[in-house]
Order: structure tokens, then sequence, then C-alpha cells
């Protein structure tokens, strides 16, 4: 073996080193992310993991459902509005036009 191929040899080996891709996450999903933790290991595992807020806004939801079947059922009135009034401002078709949204959009 000359020189000249022992220098192409370890700069293969050098090249095979930089840019190896065991050593990373490869690309993956978002939604797969946590298996591939588990799989290749994360050299950021210690980092925590924003929780989002999906738990808070679940609670609220079913509170604001609790208090409306409430209302419903003792017919209760909070602040001069009752249930009916909550459903007829559900059910209420709002006709607006493209102009208006772009006309509020320019007034922010």
């Amino acid at each position: 073996m000359n020189d000249s191929e022992m220098r192409r040899r370890e700069l293969l080996r050098q090249t095979r080193k930089l840019y190896d891709d065991r050593k990373e996450i490869p690309a993956v999903h978002p939604r797969y992310g946590r298996i591939c933790q588990d799989l290749y290991g994360s050299k950021d595992s210690e980092r925590e993991s924003s929780g989002g807020t999906f738990y808070l806004r679940l609670v609220v939801s079913i509170l604001c459902f609790v208090c409306f079947v409430y209302m419903e059922q003792s017919d209760a009135e909070v602040a001069r509005v009752d249930s009916t009034a909550i459903v007829n401002q559900i059910e209420r078709e709002i006709d607006i036009d493209a102009e208006d949204i772009i006309e509020a959009w320019k007034s922010l």
C-alpha cells in the first residue's frame, strides 16, 4: 500500500466518521419523535419538554359545560344571561362580507 492510498483511506474514514448517521437521531415527523428518542437516546433528554395547554383547556371547557348544565337545570341567570340566550348566540349565523374582514384587519 503506497502513501496516496493510505491517505485516501484515512480521508474516507474521517469523512465517514464526520457524516455518520448512527450518532444522531434521524429526521422524523414530530409525532414519532419520542419513539426515536427511546431508540437512539437523546442529547437533550435532560431538557424539559413544554407540556402545552391541552389539559388546561380541557378543564376550562368541562367547567364551562358544567356551569351551562347547572344554569339549564336550575333556570339560573348570571349577568342577565340565561342558558337560552347562550344557545341562541351559539346558533346565530353571522353574515360578514370579505370587505368587512379586510377593513377590520387594517384597523388593527
